[in-house]
């Protein structure tokens, strides 16, 4: 009967996760963690992944129905889950997708096994390929009557009107089932166990064992319940039911009922060897160790003493509980419905005191034998007789056994005793918080508001300072000789021989998040509103004692024997000191988002100068719900910020050029940081290559520039001194023009002509003669201070000259200008000289050998806005008077070839103008030169 029976075990201490932290439905069906240790659950609403502080649901539009279970993961890293309906949906890439699937006929859980799916369709198993979820192949069976299917170790147990065992695709075995099996295994459960199967159902009261072929038939006394789901589990079946769940070792036949009442539907362990349970009511329960037990009370528990083995719990309605096999009794029930505020027993007297409304005495039988109108705080055994305590107005010391003699006897008759009391008031009119002794050094030591006092066997009672100011401490212990003091600021002090020196509190742990703190026996406990912790004093180490909910509040700590005992406002809870640290989360690095390019491997670290907005996807995972961490991150070893783990991401935009460090640390730990390198390369304009380049292309710019406007100087000297030459050329073309009319031969030829007129006694003649000579020689002079002179002045001197060259000649030279009445003779201008030297040429060398009439005609005339000039004889001709010219003088040379056209171009390049010239050897029929003609053509310029 005994190993039959089913024993109520003692609940473990867990947090409920429900709809008050986000959980969209208290009705969850099935638990998973996968490789990456997010959560996962199946639930009423759909199936949703759990990071320890956010829930994040999957849904897709048409489906069936979003209530499922049987989540899995295959080796690409989908998660798969199967509705109510038997339809199958995937996650991948963080969405949803529904198999590509025949007509579903009902739930039955599917399998993965080497890659391939197994899905139960009509009268056969559907196989899929798992890497492109393609149909692959059926396994044809007879699936009109299958209760149940299990996938176990490459086997497939299919539940018809036998067990069908099938291996590698192929019916490996057909075994029938024990009689009236199917008659009362109508709703078939499944799940391995240490040796073969475990088979249920959900209504029986007896299971089998399948092992070798064979069915072992074991008796299962329930009673009222309905089995929900199995589960394998810390190599232990579980049974999961409407009114609790059973831990079941199926060699021992050992069983044991947890959370009882409560409708359960899975259990699953984690990685971190945690367990998470699926309600159907409730939510979810984290149980971080199954050995750490909650003893529920209906009493909120306060303070907590031992006497020797034995505990006592205050209440904070005036009771003291006894523990007792795990549960709370009832040892003393006061009547002031007062909370009880400090427990203590003395091992001397065998007395438990207590503090309420009163401060109480219970003998070695839990019966009051005194109460003291003290409201006191704390206290401390000094010796067999004394025992120190400070009370809310006055510290001292009370007096237990007066029979016995102490060596504080002086001390406690030196201080004022109030008449028909047993306790003194060494400090009065202060607020006395805590009050510790120190056995060696024989001191008692009171913590009040106006500062830490000390006093010894001399009756002296003195201050102790820090930095010369008071010490305002609320918390005393005293361990291996050294005496530790904390504040309400939670600064602790180690004091030793008076000397006094600050410990340095647990930089991990946020003041801020602070609720209460215990110091006891050389440990600081600090409790925040998702921790316990334990921070040993001496050694500076810090360790997480428990992950607590949000609804507990803890009041007391005391560890004895390698077991923590809290108490609480919901009840006391039992754990094993365990020897481990501050849990870590799950911190990894996802994908890096480039410029919002993805990076899913971390070989992005060489970057071009515009890749400067960088956003890191990283995953932060909580063991357990809602735990407290800080997660830090900095960049360069600039200054520690905290980072989001709600919205995991960090975005650095705009990032300047240059080599980045980031660094992400876990709670503080040095140890425990992450970090990235990456590189952004200098703009192509910044880089050295570039800069040279850019250096060199701008001096040699600058040397290009440099010659160029040397090379412009230069240019422009050379063009004045062209001009200056030109200039000089030109004067000199023009000099030569006017020597042409005053050489000594033309003088010569004037003169005899004057004097031939004088010697004829032509007197008029002469005059005339000479006036004109006179007027040429003045207009010459003149003109040569111009460079420009009008038509009208260059006819007058070309008749000036025409005249006094026809004296020279008889009667039989004549000359006529002619003048086109379009022409402004006073306005349009015509360089100085131009005509007269073709003019000269004319006469000296066409007409001066011609027998018979001479004459020159001259003519004015515009076309097109030019000016055309014509001069024009009926001379010899050019050839002809070379020919004399040659016999005559060998060395001569027409002033023509030599002048006439280099002056044309001198005053086409000084002036940019576009004087022509054409000279023209004018033949009879006969081919006799008859003359020359002298063509000049010049843009008109009004100047």
């Amino acid at each position: 009967m005994l190993i039959t029976q089913v024993f109520l075990g003692q609940n473990p201490y867990f947090n409920t996760i429900d709809k008050s932290q986000g959980l969209l439905t208290n009705s969850v069906y099935d638990i998973f963690q996968d490789n990456d240790n997010y959560m996962w659950f199946a639930t009423d609403k759909g199936l949703c992944q759990f990071n320890g502080y956010t829930f994040h649901y999957f849904s897709l539009e048409g489906m069936t129905s979003k209530a499922g279970s049987c989540i899995q993961q295959d080796s690409f890293g989908r998660i798969w889950y199967e509705n109510f309906d038997g339809y199958l949906y995937y996650v991948e890439n963080n969405q949803l997708h529904k198999l590509n699937q025949h007509k579903s006929i009902g739930y039955f859980k599917f399998g993965i096994l080497n890659n391939q799916l197994y899905i139960v369709n009509e009268d056969a198993i559907d196989v899929y390929n798992l890497e492109n979820l393609q149909f692959k192949k059926k396994i044809v069976l007879n699936t009109k009557d299958i209760r149940s299917i299990f996938f176990n170790d490459q086997r497939i147990y299919v539940f018809t009107n036998q067990l069908m065992v099938i291996q590698n695709d192929m019916i490996l075995q057909e075994i029938p089932f024990p009689k009236d099996f199917l008659t009362h295994f109508t709703s078939i459960l499944v799940e391995k166990t240490k040796k073969g199967l475990y088979i249920g159902s959900k209504f029986s009261n007896y299971y089998y064992i399948f092992n070798k072929g064979a069915f072992i038939r074991k008796e299962l006394p329930l009673e009222n319940t309905i089995i929900q789901n199995l589960s394998w589990c810390n190599g232990k079946n579980w049974l999961c039911t409407t009114t609790g769940i059973i831990e079941m070792d199926c060699e021992t036949e050992i069983k044991k009922l947890f959370f009882k009442n409560t409708n359960i539907s899975y259990i699953y362990k984690t990685k971190k060897n945690n367990y998470w349970i699926a309600t159907l009511t409730d939510g979810l329960y984290f149980i971080e160790d199954f050995n750490t037990q909650l003893i529920r009370s209906q009493e909120s528990l306060t303070a907590m003493c031992f006497k020797e083995d034995q505990l006592f719990i205050g209440t904070k309605n005036d009771k003291i509980f006894n523990l007792q096999k795990n549960q709370l009794k009832t040892a003393y029930i006061g009547k002031d419905n007062h909370q009880m505020g400090q427990l203590f027993y003395n091992t001397y007297s065998d007395e438990l005191f207590f503090t309420s409304s009163k401060f109480g005495i219970l003998n070695s039988n839990l019966e009051l034998t005194q109460e003291l109108p003290v409201a006191v705080k704390s206290v401390s055994s000094v010796d067999s007789k004394y025992i120190a305590f400070a009370a809310s107005s006055s510290c001292g010391i009370f007096r237990t056994n007066p029979t016995q003699n102490s060596e504080w006897d002086f001390v406690y008759d030196a201080f004022i005793k109030l008449k028909n009391t047993s306790y003194n008031n060494i400090i009065f009119n202060a607020k006395g918080k805590s009050t510790v002794y120190d056995s060696i050094h024989k001191k008692i030591y009171f913590a009040t508001n106006n500062g830490l006092y000390f006093i010894g066997l001399n009756g002296l009672l003195s201050e102790l300072k820090f930095k010369n100011n008071s010490l305002n401490i609320t918390k005393l212990s005293f361990e291996n000789g050294k005496l530790y003091a904390c504040n309400g600021d939670l600064v602790v002090f180690e004091i030793k021989n008076n000397t006094i020196s600050e410990i340095e509190f647990p930089n991990s742990i946020s003041k801020e998040n602070v609720e209460k703190s215990f110091l006891k026996n050389g440990f600081l406990y600090i409790i925040t509103n998702k921790y316990i912790f334990e921070y040993e004093l001496v050694s500076k180490k810090l360790k997480q004692i428990l992950h607590i909910s949000s609804n507990i509040e803890i009041n007391d700590i005391l560890l004895k024997k390698h077991t923590y005992y809290i108490s609480t406002n919901r009840g006391l809870i039992i754990k094993k000191e365990e020897r481990h640290h501050r849990s870590t989360p799950y911190f990894a690095i996802d994908s890096i988002v480039v410029n919002n390019t993805f990076y899913k491997k971390i070989n992005w670290n060489e970057l071009d100068y515009n890749e400067n907005n960088i956003q890191i996807n990283y995953r932060f995972l909580s063991t357990a719900p809602f735990e407290e961490h800080d997660l830090l991150y900095r960049v360069n070893e600039s200054k520690w910020q905290k980072a989001d783990i709600l919205n995991p991401e960090l975005v650095l935009n705009s990032l300047n050029h240059g080599k980045y460090v980031v660094e992400f640390m876990l709670n503080s730990d040095s140890k425990n940081t992450h970090k990235i390198n990456f590189t952004i390369h200098r703009p192509f304009w910044l880089q050295l290559p570039f800069i040279i380049i850019a250096i060199l292309s701008v001096l040699t710019f600058i040397f290009w520039l440099y010659q160029k406007n040397i090379k412009k100087i230069e240019r422009r000297n050379q063009l004045l001194l062209d001009k200056i030459n030109l200039e000089k050329n030109v004067n000199q073309s023009k000099l030569k023009a006017i020597k042409s009319q005053m050489n000594p031969h033309f003088f010569y030829n004037a003169l005899n002509t004057l004097q031939s007129f004088i010697l004829s006694n032509e007197k008029k003649l002469a005059i005339d003669y000479l006036s004109k000579f006179s007027n040429l020689t003045r207009t010459i002079l003149e003109m040569t201070e111009k460079d420009f002179v009008s038509i009208a002045e260059e006819i007058k001197t070309l008749q000036l000259y025409l005249d006094i060259e026809k004296g020279r000649f008889d009667e039989n030279f004549e000359y006529e200008i002619q003048v086109a009445k379009n022409i402004d003779q006073e306005n349009i201008k015509i360089p100085t000289m131009l005509l007269q030297p073709y003019v000269e040429n004319a006469v000296k060398h066409g007409l001066l050998h011609k027998q018979g009439d001479k004459k020159v005609t001259l003519q004015f005339e515009i076309q097109n806005n030019e000016l055309y000039i014509s001069i024009d004889d009926n001379g010899i001709g050019r050839k002809k008077s070379n020919e004399l010219n040659q016999i005559k003088n060998k060395k001569h040379q027409s002033f023509a070839t030599e002048a006439l056209q280099n002056r044309i171009d001198l005053l086409n390049e000084y002036n940019h103008k576009n004087i022509s010239l054409k000279i023209i050897d004018k033949y009879n029929l006969q081919n006799k030169p008859i003359g020359t003609l002298v063509e000049i053509i010049i843009p008109i310029v009004n100047i």
